[in-house]
């Protein structure tokens, strides 16, 4: 008897299964649910859970910790410590860094739901109970209920500024007669300039890369910049150098911007000689830097970025050529700088002038040039920044 009672049981449950699985395909919508993670005062989504609900790809490098989110032909870049991500070529900054706890990956909440709904278009994100519920309708994709935007929106203000003295510790740069060293040019007059921004913007950080004799990787330079991005902040980057040439004749001061198309062979020798300095770094790092293709390719500059490098860069040309009446203004130009490839803010290196040119030598050892070089140089940020401000509250740039 009890054989029986098992047996029949069990024909109930084998006729339940199907109904069961008939009235989820009969449901118009399936729900899911994925677990917010709270740490450090903030709300995360944990990467292996994204990747595991949403049939995600994911890579991840242990020695650069640096992350590729893709699924067809969106994806997502990110750093460890980072407020700032790359999604589908567009920068989206959170109010939080991305984390790494006990081995897993945490993604920001805010750049979790960007993605998803970025990457499943029509999915719809309900925070309820810790959670996020995930509706993912049959058919028609629903969506978000659109909100009002104020007509002049205050975000993205430039609200810290990197400065960056070209080379330094084992890497001298450009050397000139006497021994006279670009590394302690740059530093010098970078010192200058910190004094003078702080002064003139007291509601803006101002950071430098160094402050005394010590090398710094390419890739580190812009790294400390980018870390500093978060939602409704936004940065300067500013790499200072001194050139050299063959020809003892050549003097002046330029200003580039980040294109991979030089503007002619000249500033692509520029670029060349600028990046050299990888040779000096460790071949792990350099490899993880500028090796990587996927990185390199997610994190090429945006064409807005890219405009507001070009406008910063005319900015700064501008200002220089308005105080430095002593050496001719070369232009505002473009090139493949390696230390501004990363930069995920309006970025511009500025070649203050030529160490190979004997008079030009000597006004760069002098403090008064120095602190004229800085005073134009910080003139064009404040043109840069006061246009930037003012079309950021209109709406764009």
């Amino acid at each position: 008897m009890q054989g029986i009672i098992l047996i029949r049981k069990r024909r109930r449950l084998f006729f339940i299964f199907p109904l069961l699985a008939s009235l989820v395909i009969a449901s118009p919508a399936s729900s899911e649910r994925i677990g917010i993670i709270r740490d450090d005062g903030g709300e995360y989504l944990p990467v292996d859970e994204m990747i595991t609900r949403f049939a995600i790809d994911h890579s991840f490098d242990m020695i650069s910790q640096k992350g590729k989110l893709y699924r067809k032909s969106h994806y997502a870049v990110y750093s460890v410590g980072m407020s700032a991500l790359l999604v589908d070529g567009e920068l989206f900054k959170s109010s939080r860094p991305v984390r790494r706890v006990a081995g897993r990956v945490l993604i920001p909440l805010d750049a979790g739901e960007h993605i998803v709904t970025r990457f499943s278009p029509g999915i719809v994100l309900n925070k309820k109970m810790g959670g996020l519920d995930i509706e993912q309708p049959d058919g028609k994709a629903a969506r978000p209920e659109k909100k009002e935007r104020s007509p002049m929106p205050v975000k993205d203000r430039i609200s810290f500024i990197v400065i960056d003295p070209g080379h330094g510790g084992k890497d001298p740069g450009a050397v000139g007669k006497g021994g006279l060293e670009e590394k302690d040019i740059t530093l010098a007059v970078a010192r200058h300039l910190r004094e003078k921004l702080k002064k003139r913007h007291p509601g803006v950080r101002v950071i430098s890369t160094r402050t005394d004799d010590r090398f710094i990787e390419l890739s580190r330079r812009t790294e400390i910049a980018n870390r500093k991005l978060k939602k409704n902040e936004n940065g300067i980057f500013l790499s200072i150098h001194v050139n050299a040439s063959l020809s003892g004749k050549i003097s002046g001061y330029e200003t580039f911007f980040l294109s991979q198309n030089p503007t002619n062979e000249e500033a692509r020798n520029t670029a060349a000689l600028e990046n050299n300095v990888i040779i000096l770094e460790k071949k792990s790092k350099r490899k993880k830097a500028f090796d990587d293709l996927d990185f390199i390719e997610a994190t090429m500059i945006t064409t807005q970025i890219q405009k507001e490098s070009s406008f910063l860069a005319e900015s700064i040309q501008n200002g220089m050529a308005a105080r430095n009446k002593k050496f001719s203004s070369r232009g505002v130009k473009k090139a493949d700088f390696f230390v501004l490839r990363g930069a995920l803010m309006p970025a511009a290196l500025i070649e203050i002038g030529y160490i190979s040119n004997s008079r030009e030598a000597r006004s760069l050892t002098t403090k008064s040039h120095r602190r004229l070089i800085a005073e134009g140089i910080a003139d064009g940020v404040d043109q840069f920044i006061k246009k930037y401000n003012s079309l950021v509250n209109l709406g764009g740039m």
